[in-house]
Order: structure tokens, then sequence, then C-alpha cells
């Protein structure tokens, strides 16, 4: 009778949740941000999963990641790095923190997931920042195992800067040692900057400097043909990163005989397209089902293309 009672009581919150969720969805996909994000996080904390929070992987106070982990009973496929965007730090960026609901999103689908924070310009440069995300995909490799996950298995995973972040993790092979990079079985990218000079905006001359640096930054310029898949999503209403990263980056993969995939939705900005991965939205476009399909076809095929 008593587990009734809670049962009841934890129906009756999600679905107070479920209502101010899809409030506060209608500011957030108009353009709103860390409020929005706390709101939707708020429903992502009913779900069953387990979460590991402030893990070091490096020395700094931002050198520190969560680790979401599916129910017990659950077998993990593979394991997700997500990196968040930001402008790299030159523009509004959040915590972690903020991201439950992308890891609540891919546990319920049996994967773990690690979502990192990491410095940001102008503490750090681009160096610093690329730095970082080494370092915490070393960790993930090296201590996955005992979180009961395959550390053979891994995916990088972002959302515009941090897509970017993990575009080049996945496609210029000199950031991460052979044993490691070999672990990546494919890369996730929501509206990923991928081939983006001339700079738009001052601060990037500062981030990406000097100016011979520049095409380093470009994830386009490392393509080779034999990285690991790549899946490119994009919102059609996305005037923040413009639809030419998805396409040059895609067209130079398949030119070099690698695996692309690309997916294009409408009615979604830059914003509402990781929204999309919020409890209130999954239904609502199929971002999640297609993020899923990649992932448990290379989780269980390698890095083998699929039809």
């Amino acid at each position: 009778m008593i587990k009734v009672k809670k049962y009841q009581q934890r129906q009756g919150l999600i679905q107070k949740a479920k209502a101010m969720i899809r409030l506060a969805c209608l500011f957030f996909l108009a353009g709103c941000t860390s409020l929005e994000l706390f709101a939707i996080n708020s429903l992502a904390r009913f779900d069953d999963y387990r979460v590991v929070a402030g893990i070091a992987y490096g020395d700094g106070p931002l050198n520190h990641l969560d680790l979401y982990l599916p129910q017990q009973q659950k077998a993990i496929r593979a394991t997700v790095i997500f990196f968040y965007g930001g402008c790299w730090g030159g523009c509004s960026t959040i915590n972690k923190a903020y991201y439950r609901f992308v890891a609540q999103a891919l546990t319920a689908h049996g994967y773990a997931v690690a979502i990192a924070d990491y410095r940001r310009y102008p503490e750090v440069r681009y160096a610093g920042i690329m730095h970082d995300t080494v370092q915490a995909v070393t960790w993930v490799k090296m201590h996955i195992a005992g979180y009961g996950a395959d550390p053979d298995k891994l995916f990088l995973m972002g959302h515009s800067a941090g897509a970017h972040l993990g575009a080049m993790l996945t496609l210029n092979e000199a950031y991460l040692p052979p044993e490691i990079y070999r672990s990546i079985k494919g890369f996730i990218g929501l509206a990923g900057p991928y081939d983006f000079l001339p700079f738009t905006d001052a601060y990037q001359h500062e981030v990406f400097g000097p100016e011979e640096n520049y095409p380093a930054s470009q994830p386009v310029n490392f393509v080779q043909g034999s990285e690991p898949p790549l899946l490119l999503l994009y919102g059609n209403d996305d005037v923040t990163v413009k639809p030419l990263n998805i396409e040059s980056l895609s067209r130079k993969v398949r030119q070099a005989g690698g695996c692309v995939e690309t997916h294009f939705y409408d009615n979604l900005d830059h914003v509402a397209l990781l929204a999309a991965l919020s409890i209130p939205l999954q239904t609502r476009q199929p971002v999640l089902p297609d993020i899923v399909h990649f992932l448990d076809h290379y989780s269980q095929q390698g890095r083998q293309c699929r039809a």
C-alpha cells in the first residue's frame, strides 16, 4: 500500500512538472537560455538513472565531469561523451549541470553519458580548451570499465561550439593517442561549426589566433575518409550556424570515402535542435530517434558504414 501511494505521489509530481516544462519550453524555443534549461532539467531528474557528479579529470576547478549511468538492470551499450557549447566562452556559457536532459535522453536507451565542464575563453585559448577535452575523453577511456561500460565503445557528441570540439577530436587524429582514438566509434554533432572561416566575431580571432593558426581550427581541413562515422544534425531555422558548415563537411567526407549521415529538421533553430532531446519534446521531432539509431548501429557494428 505504501509503495502504491509513493508511486501515485511520484506520478502526480511528474504530471505537474510536465505542465511546467511545457510552458517553459515555449519560452525556450523562442530563444531563452539558462532559466528554461533549468526547467527542462527539472523533469529529467525524475527518470531512472544513476549520476556520479563532480568527477575530477584534471587539476583545474572546471576540469570535472558528471557521469550518468542507465538503471542497473540495463546493460550499458556504449558511452557518449557530450560537450556543450557557448562560443568557446565568447558568449553566454552555462555548466554541465544544465544538460541533465541530454543524459536522460540517452540513458533511457541504455547508454552511459559523460558531460564535462572545460576551461574557456578568456581564461584559455583554443589549445587550452582542446587540452581539457582530451583529458576528459582520456579519463572516460581509462575509468569507464569500473562503471560497467566497455572502454572500447565511446562516442563523442556536442552542440554548437561543443560539436566543433567533438569534431576536432574525431577528425584530427593528432589529439588522441592511437589506443584511445580507436575506441571512438562515432561522432554526433548538433548545429556544429565545422567550416567557419572567415571569422565573423571579434573574440574568434583571439580564441583561434594567431592568424596562421586559423586553418588548424577548422574540422573540415582534417577529413581523410578513415575517421569514425559522423552524424550531423541541423535545424533549418538556425540563424547562428550557417548550413554551409554541415554541407561542406559532409561533402568532403563523402568525397574521401568516409561515413557521414546528415539530417535537417524544419521548424527547429539553433537552440531548439538541442531542446528536442528533452522529455516534453522528444516525440515532436525525430532528433532523438535519429541519434539512437546511429548509436545502436555503430555500438554493435563498430565503424562499418550502414547503408
